[in-house]
């Protein structure tokens, strides 16, 4: 059996959906920066997910976003020169060309079968509405991490399933045409990290904004959030508070860290300190978003464009090695 390898060490994607919440740093952004930052398993690799996003957002609702959440990770601590970032969409024709040949590989039951998508497909519409593109999702991220030849895939638990199917596409393509394909692992990051809404209306999201603080806010108003939002009786704990101290943390120097929970002690004692908790709170948020605005404020449309220009002709020269080694094994010999 031929000894297939590696190209990229690290692949990880983000949707462009618009200005991110601090939840969605803490749940998702800081992991990717840990993992760059850490050097541990080698070189990130992050693509923007905008043909992702077509699944349930039409294009001009999600291009506009593109090059503003290249700057969101930036300005949250993704380093270019320590990882390689490109557009998703500037693999279409590779990302077709494998959709095309694992679609063969998998039974419509078979993929009606994968959690996330029968979530989404319960969260927006009937089964029998549902379009074929999303039905073909799980697909789509299996050629993303594929054509890159990927090692390792860090997802969150809810998410396993999408690299799983990865995985048995590419164990079923080399079954049927020899090893071609290596086998990408997930890199589990354990239970994902919810952070509920601030005034007690489900998660945290932009599209309940009265209970998320959001990015790219005036300060003012995201300080504001802090100081009306929900907690809970002395003594007690809620869903809300719980979320309110997991900001507070996540924001807070060491010394201000250590301060939260020893508040959150005399809190569960049965002391009256929600007051000086939000203090806390907001002095270091209010420090987060200045330096979060001040770095996005300097990177400009140019810097990402060249960012991510640089980033496709790595990506797109290993998408079009894998093509090649995909048509080699199944002896596709007339494709131009």
């Amino acid at each position: 059996m031929k000894e297939v390898k590696y190209k990229t060490e690290v692949f990880t994607g983000i949707r462009p959906s618009g200005g991110l919440t601090i939840a969605n740093d803490i749940g998702s952004v800081h992991t990717i920066v840990t993992l760059q930052n850490s050097k541990e398993i080698g070189r990130p690799m992050v693509f923007v997910a905008d043909l992702h996003a077509l699944t349930d957002a039409e294009s001009k609702d999600t291009q506009k976003y593109v090059l503003d959440v290249v700057k969101d990770y930036i300005a949250l601590g993704l380093n270019p020169s320590q990882c390689d970032i490109f557009v998703q969409s500037q693999l279409v024709e590779e990302i077709a060309e494998l959709n095309l040949y694992l679609s063969r590989l998998i039974s419509i039951s078979e993929l009606l079968r994968v959690p996330t998508l029968k979530e989404k497909i319960k969260n927006n519409m009937d089964v029998s509405n549902a379009s074929v593109l999303l039905a073909m999702y799980p697909i789509m991220m299996a050629s993303d991490i594929l054509l890159q030849k990927s090692e390792y895939v860090p997802v969150g638990e809810d998410q396993v399933a999408h690299v799983e199917m990865a995985r048995y596409l590419a164990r079923k393509f080399n079954k049927a045409y020899g090893n071609t394909i290596p086998i990408p692992n997930v890199l589990s990051l354990g239970k994902p990290i919810r952070i509920k809404s601030l005034v007690g209306e489900g998660k945290m999201s932009k599209s309940n904004p009265s209970g998320a603080i959001l990015l790219d806010d005036p300060i003012d108003i995201s300080l504001g959030k802090i100081k009306r939002a929900q907690t809970a009786f002395a003594g007690e704990m809620s869903d809300s508070l719980e979320s309110l101290v997991l900001v507070g943390e996540f924001v807070s120097d060491e010394q201000e860290s250590k301060n939260i929970g020893e508040i959150m002690k005399r809190h569960m004692k049965g002391e009256n300190v929600m007051g000086e908790l939000k203090g806390i709170i907001v002095i270091a948020l209010e420090r987060y978003l200045k330096e979060f605005q001040s770095k996005k404020s300097k990177i400009s449309d140019s810097d990402v464009l060249n960012m991510v220009k640089k980033g496709s002709h790595i990506a797109k020269a290993n998408a079009r090695e894998t093509i090649q080694e995909v048509r080699d094994a199944m002896s596709l010999k007339y494709i131009a």
